[in-house]
């Protein structure tokens, strides 16, 4: 018992929940279920921008989504998921999934998801921005580690 409380105040602040690991907890599991929703309704990965839109669904009637869209989202929750198994990992994949949203958002905005064979619309372009702002925000309100 003594054992157990020891080795749980060993990691410190480290191991608590920073914004930063509740950022990425909970973007990963709404990005994990939101893929999945998308694979439910679309598998399509279209080769050429000219049938993104034609081969094109909606999630729940809001999300415009392929398969590709699906599995960028599937990553991005793993990935995010995995940074959050680790605390003193969470700022900084917090920061890293914020400026890749960044750039996914500026991305889409200026050449259009056609372009990258992601469907994609102004609902999704909501999303994109959020998870930025999220992922940037919340690295900036997380400390660093003492370790890094």
């Amino acid at each position: 018992m003594e054992a157990a409380r020891s080795a749980s105040h060993q990691g410190g602040a480290a191991s608590q929940w920073s914004p930063a690991r509740i950022y990425l907890v909970g973007s990963g599991v709404f990005l994990v279920f939101v893929s999945v929703a998308g694979f439910a309704v679309n598998t399509s990965f279209p080769t050429d921008a000219s049938q993104v839109s034609a081969t094109s669904e909606h999630i729940f009637g809001i999300l415009e989504t392929n398969g590709w869209h699906n599995l960028a989202g599937l990553v991005s929750g793993i990935v995010a998921l995995g940074f959050g198994l680790r605390p003193e990992w969470a700022r900084v994949g917090a920061l890293v999934k914020g400026v890749a949203y960044v750039v996914v958002t500026s991305a889409i905005a200026i050449g259009g998801g056609d372009r990258l064979l992601i469907a994609s619309n102004a609902a999704d372009q909501v999303v994109h921005a959020s998870l930025a702002i999220g992922g940037l925000a919340t690295a900036a309100m997380t400390p660093r580690s003492k370790s890094g």
